[in-house]
């Protein structure tokens, strides 16, 4: 079982929006779940009107809590994210 091709499927869910999916060929882990905040949600995001107001949540898996994606997140999202 090990050994199977892996597929995950990230989306960003908000009252009125959708990011997303993004479909990532392997298991995610730190460098990827981060790769993946820059390159494709925070691209979509930054431009918004209310970028000020946005709160990022996401659950507590290991790659969001690993130091290179809090820094990320404290940079971007400054006392508006949880996990």
């Amino acid at each position: 079982m090990q050994n199977r091709p892996k597929v995950t499927m990230w989306c960003g869910m908000m009252a009125t929006r959708v990011i997303g999916p993004y479909l990532l060929r392997y298991t995610m882990n730190a460098e990827r779940c981060l790769q993946m905040l820059e390159d494709y949600m925070w691209p979509i995001v930054s431009g918004w009107e209310n970028i000020d107001e946005l709160v990022f949540m996401h659950d507590d898996t290991p790659p969001h809590f690993a130091l290179s994606v809090r820094a990320w997140l404290d940079q971007k999202f400054l006392g508006r994210w949880l996990g």
